[in-house]
Formats: structure tokens, C-alpha cells, sequence
């Protein structure tokens, strides 16, 4: 107890302004066609987007495990919270960029009874679909569907309250199709709980004509894709969002774009993708807060038992799982449980309760662990 009191006694004296909840922060986009207050707006919108991304305020106590053996405790910080005021600060022109200084105000976002899944659930994130092709010639833009992919997942890894993402941008899969069973089998391939499916179906490029056959004026570039969640387990559809922006287009007629560049991410269209990498994660975090953690049983000798799920996913040596059984309709969640007592980094080791315990339980079972639930 005395070192919990003083690591919370150590993060109130470390991070005061992130419990009084005010940010300061910037912004900025380019200007496109002298339009200055559309560009504003979009460097407020940036900006606001990092602080919501970026505060936490509510504390959660954990261990940490080597090889099952308690090594160390540790208090952090997770939530999700929203802007209550802003107040901008200074705003100015430079060329054609508009930059914004502001203040803002944070507050917890409340999660009804919920405080997430009780751990963090894998994502399998597959290379975009690019439902018109063609739209990436200009710029040959031709590996953004497999940067995005990397982006959606290093954002979650980084960012993601309840999630962790499996990159696999290798993977060009027909999402369109009826059969999901693709949903299950890449599950299965990367231990994931969940596979999140995203498909551009706007990436169209909008170049004025030259004024007077000579001054190029600014282009812009379309961004719309639909982001699917699927329950890898089920194949069910658990979650879908359309997100639609623009962003300015600094690429000559026949200049090529690198997106494996800092040059291209910074430019204005490269945030614009940015931004809607943050806000995709963000709304994986609300629809994934009441959500139970799942696993497979992947080995099972006698009343022992491996999970695919360790300390990646937040848990620790004692902590119980509930079995749910494929092959029989009359096991529910609960009445077969495991306790676990070595937990590795992807898996962990478990032993089965009860004088039932071998009842109907094979490899390729469910287990989860219900969300945690708020103290009131």
C-alpha cells in the first residue's frame, strides 16, 4: 500500500495540468485557393484532434510479470476525455500556411459502468482497399493503402486505450465478398479478437484549370473510406464509420508522392489522413469500452491449459478467464473457468477449476473476461 500511495502521490507532483485538465497546443493547414478561414478551421480541428488523442485523467492500478513472477507495480493513467472550452491563443498567416496557438480545457468522458474490456484486444488491420484505382495514379500514390494500414495500427499500438494492432498490410483481401470466413481464419493466423477493414472510395484529385493558360492554382485531394470492425470469432459486423475530408495537394502535374516520407505525412493532405487515423482509433476506444476480452484455448493437457492471450493484453498471474465450449450449447460464460498462473507476452498458462472442469473443453474453446466495471 505504501507504494501505491507514493506513486500517486508522485503523479500528482509530475503531472499537475493533467488532472487540471488544460492543454496548450498547435495546429496548422495549408491554404488552398486564398480560402484562410476553411484553412483555420482545419488547424483548429488538427489541433483539437491531439488533445483528445493525447489526455488521460483517470488512474488504474497494475503489476507487472516476468515469467508468471510478480516483478512490479505500477499506477498509470487511462481514460478518455473530451474538449469542455478552447480559447485561441494566436493565429497567423506564413505563406500559404495558417497556424494556430490555443488552450484548452479537458474533461472526462464518462463510460456508464464500464472501464473497458478488462485488458487490451488485438486488431488485425489488412491492407486498405482502394475501391477506384485509378484515383492513385496522380501523385502515384499506388502504396497508400498499405501505409494507411501501417498508420490505423501504429496509431492503435500508440494510442489505443483498449487495442493493440496487428499490421498485416501484406494481405490484399476482397472485402466486398459475401463469405467472411476470412474474418475467422486471419483471426485465428494472429490470435486477433477483432479485424478492422478499410476501404477508400473517393481519392479523386481536384486541379483548377491554369489561370490564363499559365499560373497553376492549388490543388485539392478527396479523402473518403469507410472503416468495418468485425468480430473475428463470430465474422459478425460489430462496428462501421464513414469518414469524408479533403486536404491540400502541393504535388505538381507529374511529381510523384513518397509516402514512406516524413515530406508527404507533413504536407497538408498527409495530415488530413492523420487526423482521420486519430479519429478512427478514437471511436474503436467508445465502441470497444464495454466489450469483453476473448482469447482461444490453443493447448489443453489434462487440467492444464495455454491461451492466446499474456501480458499484451493486460493480464497477470491470478487473474480468471470463463470458458465458453464449441461443442456443447448448454456451457455458458462462467460455469467453466481458468485461473491463470504464468503469463507470457502473447499466451499464457492456465489451470482448469472445478470437479467438471474437463467437460466438454477442447482446443480451439473460447475464454474471455468480462469488462471491468466502475467502483461507485
Amino acid at each position: 500500500m505504501n507504494r501505491l500511495c507514493l506513486a500517486l502521490l508522485s503523479l500528482l507532483l509530475l503531472t499537475p495540468a493533467a488532472f487540471a485538465g488544460f492543454m496548450e497546443l498547435s495546429g496548422h493547414a495549408q491554404i488552398i485557393n486564398d480560402d484562410v478561414e476553411s484553412a483555420r478551421q482545419r488547424a483548429i480541428d488538427r489541433a483539437l484532434s491531439q488533445a483528445v488523442m493525447s489526455h488521460g485523467a483517470q488512474l488504474d492500478y497494475q503489476q507487472r510479470s516476468r515469467n508468471g513472477v510478480l516483478i512490479d507495480e505500477q499506477l498509470t493513467m487511462d481514460s478518455q476525455a473530451s474538449v469542455e472550452s478552447m480559447e485561441i491563443l494566436s493565429e497567423r498567416r506564413s505563406g500559404n500556411q495558417y497556424f494556430v496557438e490555443m488552450r484548452v480545457q479537458m474533461v472526462s468522458d464518462a463510460l456508464g459502468k464500464c472501464r473497458g474490456p478488462a485488458g487490451r484486444v488485438a486488431i488485425s488491420v489488412p491492407r486498405a482497399q482502394v475501391r477506384y484505382r485509378e484515383q492513385l495514379v496522380p501523385g502515384g500514390l499506388y502504396e497508400l493503402d498499405s501505409a494507411f494500414s501501417r498508420l490505423i495500427s501504429n496509431t492503435l499500438n500508440g494510442e489505443g486505450r483498449y487495442a493493440f494492432g496487428n499490421a498485416r498490410d501484406d494481405l490484399r483481401i476482397d472485402i466486398a465478398g459475401y463469405d467472411r470466413e476470412w474474418v475467422r481464419s486471419l483471426g485465428e493466423q494472429d490470435n486477433s479478437q477483432y479485424v478492422l477493414a478499410l476501404v477508400f472510395d473517393d481519392l479523386s484529385l481536384d486541379r483548377p484549370d491554369r489561370v490564363m493558360g499559365y499560373w497553376e492554382r492549388d490543388a485539392t485531394r478527396q479523402l473518403a473510406l469507410e472503416a468495418v470492425l468485425y468480430d473475428a470469432f463470430t465474422t459478425e459486423r460489430v462496428w462501421s464509420q464513414r469518414y469524408r475530408s479533403q486536404g491540400g495537394w502541393p504535388y505538381e502535374r507529374q511529381e510523384m508522392a513518397d509516402t514512406a516520407t516524413e515530406t508527404f505525412w507533413n504536407s497538408d493532405f498527409g495530415q488530413e489522413l492523420r487526423k482521420i487515423g486519430n479519429d478512427i482509433v478514437r471511436d474503436l476506444n467508445d465502441t470497444l469500452a464495454c466489450q469483453p476480452l476473448k482469447g482461444r484455448i490453443i493447448e489443453l493437457r489434462g487440467d492444464r491449459a495455454v491461451v492466446s492471450l499474456g501480458l499484451r493484453h493486460g493480464l497477470r498471474p491470478g487473474d480468471k478467464l470463463q470458458i465458453i465450449t464449441q461443442q456443447d450449447s448448454w456451457a455458458q460464460p462462467g460455469e467453466l473457468v481458468l485461473t491463470l498462473e504464468q503469463v507470457e507476452p502473447e499466451r499464457a498458462r492456465a489451470r482448469l477449476e472445478g470437479p467438471t472442469a474437463l467437460m466438454g473443453v477442447q482446443v480451439g474453446d473460447w475464454v474471455q473476461r468480462a469488462p471491468r466495471q466502475r467502483k461507485l
